[in-house]
């Protein structure tokens, strides 16, 4: 038979149907969640904390705590009151913000005088990664510049032989972003524990697709193929379980070998960090072996459109919802939710507080969902096989059913 034979029957063309859908859904996946982010619901959250005491019962604090709140500026982020610095400093350190702004004791004194601009401190933790940092901050400083304008007027109407500098009047106020904390050298500038774990995911799912091809060859249910070699095989008599579970067992032993030497090239050869290695060694392998069993699960179960499925689990839907290089507060509601199903975001969240030092917030949380996932996919995977053993669903054809010793 020509490839022109071939290309001449319709069936073929089915394949343009199922290159539309992939390119959809990789559409989708990738760019749905990240193109927009000018939605009504979707803000940074922002700390807010007014630690002006005032002058003679009269606070300039108060007037920004009621256009950040009530006013203009209440739309431009979603803006969580805080009493105390210190209080900000732990929600930035929780990701549950991405900058603060602190107004300082001295600030209705300071405008009082005006003998220099005032300072205001934006707080932001470049650990949460360039995107969510980035944005929070220009939020910050765009409000804040807005209301040094209207601060400005405020002092110009009432400032009639007044020595101060018209340019100080019109803007007094003097924006300082602090880091609280800065991001190690060999960290991508606070984005190591994302690419960290997509290499746990991506090992993992390869793994699995390697396992099942070579397990199925060496058990005789599927041709071994090596350059220009072909070799088959009558299918050994095992059943589906037995099947799985043996994929299931290399590919542990696997995961505890691939994790050592990503961890070993990650921090010994490329100088990442790793605040706490022993146990960042012991969740890389639970990550490679959970990325590894889902998309054994789903090939075992329902053959190989299961690649397709696990790729959209894992990959397509899980990586852009994952928060790892853009902060799910911009994102639409349905990838927030997905970030909060799906494994990634979990193994990027665990990955990020076994990386850099005081993050554990969120790790117990973290490591449980990656557990759950790993539990219940080899639950469903078992139970499909054991069912499709009991009810006579055998992977072989009734030419294929000769007896061999292994």
């Amino acid at each position: 038979m020509r490839a022109t034979a071939l290309l001449r029957s319709p069936k073929i063309w089915v394949f343009t149907v199922f290159a539309a859908v992939l390119a959809g859904v990789l559409t989708l996946g990738y760019l749905g969640g990240v193109l927009d982010t000018d939605a009504p619901n979707q803000q940074m959250p922002i700390a807010w904390v007014d630690a002006d005491a005032g002058v003679d019962a009269h606070r300039v604090g108060a007037q920004l705590d009621e256009q950040v709140f009530s006013g203009s500026a209440r739309h431009t982020a979603r803006w969580v009151r805080v009493d105390t610095a210190a209080s900000a400093r732990e929600l930035l350190a929780r990701n549950e913000v991405y900058a603060a702004v602190v107004i300082p004791p001295d600030f209705t004194a300071r405008i009082t005088a005006l003998t220099a601009p005032v300072p205001v401190t934006v707080l932001s933790n470049p650990l949460a990664g360039p995107a969510a940092t980035g944005t929070a901050v220009g939020v910050a400083q765009s409000v804040l510049n807005e209301l040094s304008q209207r601060i400005g007027t405020s002092l110009a109407a009432t400032a009639s032989g007044s020595t101060t500098s018209p340019a100080l009047l019109a803007d007094p106020l003097k924006v300082v972003v602090t880091p609280l904390t800065s991001a190690p050298s060999h960290s991508a500038g606070g984005m190591a524990a994302f690419y960290y774990a997509l290499v746990l995911i991506l090992t993992g799912f390869l793994l699995a697709q390697l396992l099942h091809s070579g397990v199925d060859g060496a058990l005789g249910f599927a041709p071994r193929e090596f350059l220009h070699q072909r070799s088959t095989r009558s299918p050994l008599p095992i059943n589906r379980v037995h099947t799985l579970l043996a994929k299931v067992g290399v590919l542990a032993g696997c995961a505890v070998v691939a994790a050592t030497v990503i961890e070993v090239l990650a921090v010994g050869g490329l100088g990442m960090p790793a605040a706490h290695p022993l146990a960042l060694w012991v969740f890389s392998v639970l990550a490679v072996a959970t990325a590894g069993v889902v998309p054994l699960t789903l090939l075992a179960v329902i053959g190989a459109p299961g690649a397709l499925v696990a790729t959209m689990v894992l990959v397509v839907f899980g990586v852009p919802s994952s928060g790892g290089a853009y902060p799910p507060e911009l994102q639409p509601a349905l990838f927030r939710w997905l970030g909060e199903v799906l494994p990634m975001r979990h193994i990027t969240t665990a990955a990020r507080e076994l990386i850099f030092p005081a993050t554990e917030f969120h790790l117990a949380a973290s490591i449980l969902a990656v557990v759950l996932w790993l539990v219940l996919s080899l639950t469903f995977g078992l139970g499909a096989t054991a069912f499709y053993d009991r009810t006579g669903r055998v992977r072989t054809s009734t030419q294929e059913r000769t007896p061999q010793s292994a």
